[in-house]
């Protein structure tokens, strides 16, 4: 008797296809609204984190030297931070600024010249950028 009243009621108000074509439709609507939320979650979630940076500087005087720049550092954006390079008999020193910092994290190439050091007193050129 149940079944026949859900007949019954169907057939007054719409037919079985009317029915279904309505309920694919909503079906539609739903899915598209969750591949929206879940595009919007993605858009929010933090970036990950950046990799340390290796970089090799200029060659001068036939050698060259290595800084790494942390990866924690250019997502923090420091006020100021020096770093000093690989050497067997010298090293040299670089400074990153906050700005420096900053245009590293969009990808953009930051170029920085060293301290003047060594027997012959020179400097290198770093062009930091991460990858």
């Amino acid at each position: 008797m149940a079944q026949s009243k859900i007949s019954v009621i169907l057939a007054e108000s719409m037919s079985r296809r009317e029915f279904l074509r309505g309920s694919v439709g909503a079906g539609l609507v739903v899915v598209a609204a969750g591949a929206a939320a879940t595009s919007v979650l993605a858009a929010c979630a933090p970036a990950p984190p950046t990799a340390d940076i290796r970089v090799t500087s200029s060659t001068d005087f036939n050698h060259s030297h290595n800084v790494t720049v942390p990866g924690a550092d250019v997502d923090s954006a420091p006020s100021q931070k020096t770093y000093t390079s690989d050497g067997a008999s010298h090293t040299h020193d670089i400074t990153l600024t906050r700005a420096n910092f900053e245009a590293i994290k969009k990808g953009e190439t930051v170029t920085v010249t060293s301290t003047a050091t060594g027997a012959n007193q020179h400097t290198h050129t770093f062009a930091i950028k991460k990858a």
